[in-house]
């Protein structure tokens, strides 16, 4: 596990906490603080699965990966070209 699902699940977790505590004191700040604590928690815990499928990916398909990189450089020069 990378360190941003980690830091991802830690802010899911405090998200849902700041949300149960603001649901039990009826602050709707802190409900709503929560929720979005929440979100960008489990945003950012996506953010280091993908990041952990990309470095899968490279490490057991290097060929590929340079392939592929090469192929976005290509087309980043031909639309920079353009310009």
């Amino acid at each position: 596990m990378r360190s941003e699902q980690i830091k991802g699940a830690v802010g899911t977790a405090a998200g849902k906490a700041q949300g149960a505590v603001g649901e039990l004191l009826d602050d709707q700040q802190m409900r709503l603080e929560g929720a979005a604590r929440q979100a960008a928690g489990q945003l950012q815990e996506t953010y280091g699965d993908a990041l952990d499928s990309v470095s899968t990916f490279v490490r057991n398909k290097p060929l590929a990966s340079v392939a592929i990189l090469a192929g976005v450089g290509l087309l980043a020069g031909l639309l920079w070209r353009r310009r």
